[in-house]
């Protein structure tokens, strides 16, 4: 609310009560004037004596009978006969008699006599003497006997006439007392209500004195207020311009004059539209002008702060942001507008944008060239790594093995900043991405730290993992792959800066995440660089001036990494006793499936020389993978590009198609493409993609093409041996695996015993138990699905991966075995003989897991 809002609402709020006060005097004053002439009228009443009359009236009533029984009685007696008196005189007495009564009937006391108990009697005993002695006065000749029986008859009626005159003067007693009585009471309120108006006549003064001096204490406020406002206005920065509803210009502040270079005596009583609106704009103008007329909003142009174009006196357009409002003035709303000019502002903005754009660009060239670097620089470590392994197949020295060893190392250093590069740049670029799906952070720990725990017996530092057994077990819904890539980070620094004392990784469990914590006893990070540590590339100087620790890409990317999954990284540390790493990560915790998502590696199955087909546009990465593939025994074609392979394809029959992803002419994933779409299913070889981009999203589209799996470059050669002892012999390759049942196994093969304790003593033989029977009931759901015999979303090759990880996890290794090749295969559905053949498998080798089961005894039962 503004001040002279505020001030406005006082006066009202005042006024008011002044008016009330008025009012409430004036009534009082009413009432004193009414009850004052009331009170006179009966003091008027008191003078005029009614009630005096009324008494003599009743006393002269029963004089009267007294006077008329004496004459009867005279007469009677014949005096008054002889003198002359005759019955006419006692006649008009009788007459007198009875129009006393009659005043005493129809007066101001006959009203109550007659509501008087007993009244009515006497009345009615009057009536009765009255019509007696008018029959008696009636008679043609009134005699001593007629008048004998008037005297006994008035004689009877006088204690009547006594009574009825008696009730009257206690009648008139009554109403005394009440007039009195309300006399009393008019008097009494007249007082009281003189005496209100005097208290009200006295506020009401007192009132209009404060009044007077509030208004006054106003004045003097609103004419500092007014002195302010116009300093604010003169002093404004801003322009404010006042018009009326014509859109004449009735005020305009020095910084207006400024602004539009008019001065205030030539522009005042002018039109806006005239004036300050480009021309162009003023049609527009005039029309928000008689919507506002017409509609009365609250703003003539837009809502609070718009952006407009305005015109200076020379005739210069500008850009200014404007509020324009209104106020109810004296006979009609008044605009104001607070207009600001924003020339500088937009040129800033500009520069602003400009700068923005130039960032953006540069930074995307920066996550280009990355990723370029990232990616060229993975064929010539392609080149190095593959030519080191092939070298350490070879009859070396010690020195010479040693040193290959050590070149190895360094490649795979270098490989590990690349691929960290990407890494950050896909991060930064927001095409990194969290999956989702169920693991055991238990068993993940166990299996990095075997696989890291040579790297730190190197150094003779014991790796060790600190859980509780129960914890083992337990399963959550998050990224495996990337909670393994920030740990294997976190243990791989705390080796690489841990000369003597050990390393402890430690797994704490919550429902609502976990928690992995990795101790060392390395050199420690000072308190001033423990966030430092996770920026990129950080090189810190120890004590005695020799370099230190150098952190690399790793904790920065395990950081963001973290983040992106909603945990953290934190750490604690005491220079010269080591370090603790807290990694974070909120992940719910569901129940154990009966499938593991991450199945083991299909044991290696031996087999005769394969005809692989090696499609890559790079020499060297040619020569390296012919190099490989030689040393193991297989037969090697080559083709520069898709399109050279295809012609290969379509002339001669391969066990295996080797493709790089990027490469001219045709890509690898047309190729595979082409493959998968124009190559009947018995000359469709198993196809391995090679990228350098070693991601999920690189995957994803290579199987999609038709590629069978998918392999970051560079390709070592246990991969490749790894590869190829899954593809099989040359037969089970050669156009694609046939449709026939899978080759019998020896019933010692149908399960890997050894997997299959470790498992159980892992998860307990109630749970694998458990397990086997989950995996069966899936076994029999998927059979009609793998025989086409009823439709599914997943198809045959999801189905059989589903049950290939179910049956890994297990340790079931010939289901394994048979269900890989039907994946390799993908066909769209498996003959009758095939699933038959597969069921007998299935079945053969449940039942040898559970025969195993049942004689298994953990270690120290017999203890």
């Amino acid at each position: 609310m503004s001040v002279r809002e505020g001030i406005g609402h006082g006066l009202a709020r005042h006024l008011n009560i002044r008016s009330g006060l008025g009012i409430a005097a004036a009534i009082v004053l009413t009432a004193v004037l009414s009850l004052g002439w009331m009170l006179g009228r009966q003091i008027r009443d008191l003078e005029s004596a009614g009630i005096d009359n009324t008494q003599w009236t009743l006393a002269q009533l029963e004089l009267e009978t007294a006077i008329f029984a004496r004459d009867v009685i005279a007469a009677g007696q014949g005096g008054a006969l002889r003198q002359g008196r005759d019955v006419a005189a006692l006649k008009l007495r009788f007459d007198i008699l009875l129009s006393r009564l009659g005043l005493v009937r129809s007066g101001e006391i006959g009203r109550p006599l007659l509501e008087h108990p007993g009244v009515p009697a006497l009345l009615a005993q009057i009536d009765a003497y009255a019509d007696r002695v008018d029959a008696l006065f009636a008679a043609p000749d009134v005699g001593s006997e007629e008048l004998q029986r008037i005297f006994e008859e008035t004689i009877g009626v006088q204690p009547v006439m006594r009574e009825l005159s008696l009730n009257g003067l206690d009648i008139l007693a009554e109403d005394a007392e009440s007039y009195r009585h309300r006399v009393r009471r008019q008097a009494e309120l007249t007082a009281l209500a003189g005496g209100l108006l005097l208290i009200l006549l006295g506020a009401l003064l007192r009132l209009i004195d404060v009044q007077r001096r509030r208004v006054v204490e106003r004045d003097r406020v609103l004419s500092r207020t007014a002195e302010r406002l116009n300093s604010v206005i003169g002093n404004s920065l801003d322009a404010i311009v006042v018009a009326d509803r014509q859109g004449r210009i009735i005020d305009f502040n020095p910084a207006a004059e400024e602004m539009f270079g008019w001065r205030k005596s030539e522009i005042l009583s002018r039109k806006v539209r005239d004036t300050l609106v480009p021309v162009e704009r003023r049609e527009i103008f005039e029309e928000r002008i008689r919507t506002f007329a017409a509609t009365g909003r609250e703003y003539l142009i837009g809502a609070g702060r718009v952006e407009l174009v305005a015109r200076r006196r020379n005739g210069e357009l500008f850009p200014i942001e404007a509020v324009m409002t209104h106020v109810e003035g004296p006979e009609a709303p008044v605009f104001i507008g607070y207009l600001r000019d924003i020339t500088d502002l937009k040129a800033s903005q500009a520069r602003l944008i400009a700068a923005r754009d130039t960032a953006e660009r540069a930074d995307r060239a920066k996550s280009r060239f990355l990723s370029v670097m990232s990616h060229e620089m993975r064929t010539p470590l392609n080149g190095i790594m593959g030519v080191l392994d092939l070298l350490n197949t070879t009859a070396l020295s010690p020195d010479q093995r040693r040193q290959v060893g050590v070149a190895l190392a360094s490649a795979e250093i270098l490989l590990q900043l690349v691929n960290e590069s990407l890494d950050i740049t896909r991060i930064e670029t927001g095409e990194e991405r969290i999956e989702t799906v169920a693991f055991a952070p238990g068993p993940m720990l166990q299996r990095l730290i075997s696989v890291l725990r040579p790297l730190a017996a190197e150094k003779d530092l014991p790796l060790d993992l600190d859980a509780d057994e129960t914890d083992l077990g337990a399963w959550f819904e998050g990224d495996p792959n990337r909670v393994a890539q920030v740990v294997t980070n976190l243990i791989g620094n705390a080796i690489k800066f841990t000369e003597r004392g050990g390393i402890t990784v430690s797994l704490r469990l919550a429902e609502t995440g976990i928690e992995i914590t990795v101790r060392d006893t390395g050199i420690g990070i000072a308190e001033a660089d423990l966030e430092r540590v996770f920026a990129e590339f950080v090189t810190r100087a120890r004590p005695e001036g020799r370099q230190g620790r150098s952190d690399g890409l790793g904790l920065a990317i395990s950081r963001r990494l973290a983040r992106m999954m909603s945990g953290d990284i934190t750490v604690s540390s005491v220079p010269g006793e080591g370090s603790t790493f807290r990694l974070w990560l909120p992940l719910p915790q569901i129940a154990p499936p009966l499938e593991a998502p991450e199945p083991i590696p299909e044991p290696a199955t031996p087999g005769s020389a394969l005809s692989v087909l090696v499609i890559e546009d790079n020499a060297v990465n040619r020569m390296v993978l012919r190099g490989m593939l030689q040393q193991l025994g297989h037969i090697v074609s080559e083709a520069s590009n898709g399109a050279k392979g295809l012609e290969r394809l379509r002339a001669e029959h391969f066990d295996l198609v080797l493709m790089d992803f990027e490469m001219p002419v045709m890509g690898g994933i047309e190729a595979a493409q082409a493959i998968r779409d124009t190559f009947p299913a018995d000359r469709r070889p198993p196809v391995i993609g090679l990228t350098a981009h070693g991601t999920a999203e690189a995957r994803a589209a290579g199987v999609k093409a038709g590629m069978s799996e998918v392999y970051a470059k560079p390709l070592r050669l246990p991969v490749i041996r790894r590869i190829l002892d899954g593809i099989g012999t040359r037969g089970e390759a050669r156009g694609a695996i046939p449709d026939c049942p899978p080759d019998p196994m020896p019933v010692g093969a149908l399960v890997d015993s050894d997997d299959f304790e470790e498992v159980v003593e892992m998860l307990g033989a109630e749970r694998i138990g458990a397990a086997l029977d989950g995996f069966e009931r899936e076994w029999h759901e998927a059979r009609p699905v793998l025989a086409g015999l009823i439709e599914s979303d997943e198809g045959v090759v999801a189905v059989a991966h589903k049950l290939r990880g179910g049956a890994a996890m297990l340790a079931l290794a010939g289901p394994v075995q048979s269900l890989g090749r039907i994946e390799r295969r993908a066909p769209q559905r498996c003959t009758t003989a095939e699933v038959e053949a597969l069921n007998a498998q299935v079945e053969a080798a449940l039942a040898m897991a559970r025969d195993w089961l049942a004689a298994w005894e953990p270690d120290g039962a017999d203890a």
